[in-house]
């Protein structure tokens, strides 16, 4: 998706583009003097169908329907789509596609090059000859390209204007550069060198990330007119985070950088070979300069790419190792700069950097007055702190932090840290070693418990991890605080807790050593989570365990919870909790059935094996029927979903057929199983089974889903009266119980009331899925869009139809790509497309 950074900008660009169209033979409309200019069709409309969308759409992209209507973003296969329609008829040249592809996220090149151009419109999205939707072939696009850069401006002029550069550099943030002007040099030199790399090395917290990030900076056209640093037009920065960085992700950078985001679903041997040609093209006509930070922790292909790479590439690596043997059979020259602390005076002129930042973050006089103190000390032992931390200008940063929190003498800080010694881990640990031993054991805790959170944990979850109090937490919290290891964020009206990833770690380690601890302090946090839901998720009805947590309260609450839950989950797994997964799954699988259909399948297998293995026949039945088994065909996975509840209904033979629970979930297991045989078109099959379970009496909760599997099969069967019957027979059955918001009650029912031509009734049908209206999740929508768009085609409004389903199309390629409907969504897309064009056919005299 393309992002529009300037609104206003853009839509007066692209309107002036549209509007060149209008009095085009191919899009001027001509009208009989009795026909009325509302009727009909207009050129809009003319060219949204060229590109997919509504005249409104378009409408909406010119702000011609007010600037608050102009959309955030655009789909690049329409974006591209409609600039290449306007471009084509030749009324617009390349600065205009230009201006306009600036005034959004997507990189763009000045002055505009062929080959750049091309590989936009090979995004495009259009109508082609086949009735399909595609990009224009080859041969269109090579003579829109000769055109456009054989033509010459018709009024030259010699004035040099500035270009901006295509890049991608983070920022440098509100801090100044201060020191490293010998290594800037040697970049700088090496740059004008024909040695293809540079790599930056050094121990963590020396400041690598930062010195490659000012040098790329530095080759900036605009910012160095006065200096002597080389400019590049293309600079390439790619992160290596701590999860390390794949070489998909690697290629998949610099593709989109370089205009090739077409490349990014392929295949990694294809996306390889593109890349290496591309950055091949691009470094023949002007310098490339690509950056790997933290190159140290990505995959070994990565390596192996970088060594291969073609000649006019420069490469700048960081890393906390020398990588020279890595390297070393594949160039023959590697240009090492290996990171030390600060030189004197450039330590000096950082202290007095952080002291002054000390100085505007805190308002307190008497902060202050120790702030001023500190920025006062003697030379001498100012020269002696940078000694002690090697001139490491994070580990000088966090010792200014520590004298001030804790108020002690520098020179007492200097000498712990000598004691130490010099390496950076144990720096570090010292550091944090200190305040540990200044905390409490209730401090500890806390600190010990941070590794368990996904996700900055409030009061309740943190102090139950603890085994604190509330009075015992607020003490132990406020230490914490005051030694800076973590700080009170705000969430909602809920005060969260975050702490930098080192404390979390340093934490860890304390934890691991105490074995005892942990154990008893995850039973804790594990049953504070059920607890949780029981609280936020369960119902008073119905009675039923399992089904006492369908969906029926505010999920919001949850769903910012549900990283840590998810952790939770996660752990217990890791660890064979075999009761906790069961009880953990029991109550998250409807929840789940709206967040994460996989996850569901996932875990109910893993707690199918746990019943089974604590000979808990009834949990084991209901797990591989409902649980497994329902989620399975969501995701169209039939056969295995058949085999699993055949599994649950032969497990229910053994168990008494007195048992209430059991009885009613073989009434559901079989009809599930007709669901299966309506799904494969067995349709005799499911009507024989559900002729056999209807009149079995079962408690609301099984015969709301009954009432439905008979409004199933009465739709399938096209008898839409008796379909409206029973699945409002089941919605009044659900009442018994608080009701249900499934996709089964409300988005059949919709599709019963339409094929009754009740469409009304039908949308309010549609509309109900989404549980939450402002903030509705991807599956109800999937659900309720597709809806709407059969009301729209029954209507005739094809156009409409087309674009609302496309949504839909979309939604289902980013949440879970084989939900049983997608086929079915495919096929009246395709049906929407041949219905245009035969409407248009039609209305044209064709």
């Amino acid at each position: 998706m393309a992002e529009l950074e300037r609104h206003e900008e853009f839509a007066t660009l692209l309107s002036k583009g549209v509007k060149s169209l209008k009095h085009h033979p191919n899009y001027k409309i001509k009208r009989n003097r009795s026909e009325s200019a509302s009727l009909g069709q207009s050129y809009l409309d003319k060219i949204a169908y060229q590109i997919g969308v509504s005249s409104n759409t378009i409408k909406s992209w010119m702000g011609q329907m007010g600037l608050k209507y102009i959309p955030g973003r655009i789909d690049d296969g329409k974006l591209f789509g409609i600039l290449w329609t306007i471009i084509k008829e030749e009324y617009m040249n390349k600065e205009w596609f230009t201006n306009v592809l600036a005034t959004t996220s997507i990189p763009t090149i000045t002055p505009p090059i062929p080959i750049w151009v091309a590989s936009c419109f090979r995004k495009a999205k259009i109508l082609r000859n086949d009735s399909s939707f595609g990009p224009p072939n080859e041969g269109e696009i090579n003579e829109v390209i000769s055109k456009l850069f054989d033509s010459h401006p018709s009024h030259p002029t010699s004035e040099i204007k500035e270009e901006p550069l295509m890049h991608n550099l983070p920022t440098r943030g509100s801090g100044q550069f201060i020191g490293r002007h010998q290594e800037l040099e040697v970049i700088r030199q090496w740059i004008h060198s024909p040695s293809p790399v540079c790599l930056i090395a050094g121990w963590a917290g020396m400041g690598k990330t930062t010195i490659a990030l000012e040098a790329a900076y530095l080759c900036i056209e605009q910012i160095n007119r006065n200096q002597e640093w080389p400019v590049f037009k293309h600079i390439i920065w790619i992160n290596g985070d701590w999860k390390g960085l794949s070489f998909n992700d690697f290629l998949d950078t610099i593709a989109y950088q370089l205009g090739r985001a077409e490349q990014i679903d392929k295949s990694i041997a294809e996306k390889r070979l593109v890349v290496r040609n591309v950055l091949a093209i691009y470094s023949q006509q002007q310098p490339l300069l690509l950056i790997v930070d933290s190159i140290d922790t990505a995959e070994s292909e990565i390596y192996e790419f970088v060594m291969g790479l073609p000649q006019g590439v420069k490469v700048i690596l960081t890393a906390r190792e020398n990588l020279n043997q890595k390297y070393k059979a594949g160039f023959l020259e590697i240009n090492t700069i290996q990171l030390k602390g600060f030189e004197e005076g450039e330590a000096s002129d950082f202290f007095s950097y952080e002291i002054s930042r000390h100085l505007q973050t805190y308002p307190s006089s008497t902060k202050k007055t120790k702030i001023e103190q500190l920025l006062n000390i003697p030379l001498n032992v100012q020269k002696e702190l940078i000694l002690a931390t090697a001139g490491n200008p994070k580990a000088l940063s966090l010792s200014i932090a520590y004298i001030l929190d804790n108020n002690i003498p520098v020179e007492q800080l200097i000498q712990k840290i000598r004691n130490a010694g010099y390496s950076l881990v144990e720096l570090f640990d010292f550091l944090f070693g200190s305040t540990w031993d200044k905390c409490n054991e209730d401090t500890q805790r806390l600190w010990q418990v941070l590794c368990f959170f996904h996700s900055p944990p409030d009061e309740k979850s943190w102090a139950t991890a603890a085994g604190l109090d509330s009075r015992k937490f607020h003490y132990a919290v406020e230490r914490l605080r005051t030694h800076a290891l973590v700080q009170q964020n705000y969430i909602g009206d809920k005060p969260h807790y975050l702490a930098h990833q080192t404390v979390v770690t340093y934490g860890k380690q304390h934890l691991d050593a105490d074995e005892d601890f942990e154990k008893n302090s995850r039973k804790r946090w594990s049953q504070y989570y059920i607890q949780y839901l029981d609280t936020h998720l369960k119902r008073e009805q119905p009675q039923f365990i399992y089904w006492s947590y369908l969906l029926g309260r505010d999920l919001e609450e949850l769903k910012q919870e549900w990283p840590n839950i998810l952790k939770a989950l996660e752990w217990a797994s890791k660890h064979a909790e075999k009761e906790l997964v069961m009880n953990l799954i029991l109550r998250l699988s409807h929840f789940l059935s709206r967040v994460n259909l996989p996850l569901r399948i996932q875990y109910g297998l893993e707690a199918a094996d746990y019943a089974h293995q604590m000979n808990d026949k009834i949990s084991e039945a209901l797990i591989r029927i409902d649980i497994i088994g329902w989620a399975l065909m969501e995701v169209n996975k039939l056969e295995e979903a058949y085999s699993q509840i055949e599994e649950g209904l032969l497990i229910l033979k053994a168990t008494d057929e007195i048992h209430q629970e059991a009885h009613d979930l073989k009434i559901w297991g079989l009809a599930l199983k007709a669901k299966f045989f309506l799904k494969t078109d067995r349709i005799k099959e499911a009507k024989n089974i559900l002729k056999k379970i209807c009149s079995v009496p079962v408690i609301p909760v099984i015969k709301h889903r009954v009432l439905l599997m008979q409004g199933d099969f009465c739709l399938l069967t096209k008898n839409y009266k008796e379909a409206i019957h029973f699945y409002e027979l089941a919605n009044e059955k659900s009442m018994l119980y608080g009701g249900e918001k499934t996709i089964e009650a409300y988005f059949n029912l919709g599709l019963a009331y339409m094929h009754c031509d009740f469409y009304e009734k039908a949308e309010k049908m549609f509309n109900n899925l989404l549980y939450n209206q402002n903030k509705p999740n991807q599956i109800e929508l999937i659900y309720c869009y597709y809806g709407k768009a059969q009301i729209l085609a029954r209507k005739r409004k094809y156009k409409e139809a087309y674009d609302l389903n496309e949504k839909v199309i979309n939604l289902i390629h980013s949440w879970e790509p084989i939900i049983n409907i997608r086929q079915e969504v495919e096929e009246f897309h395709k049906s929407m497309n041949e219905n245009l064009l035969k409407y248009t056919n039609i209305r044209d005299g064709i």
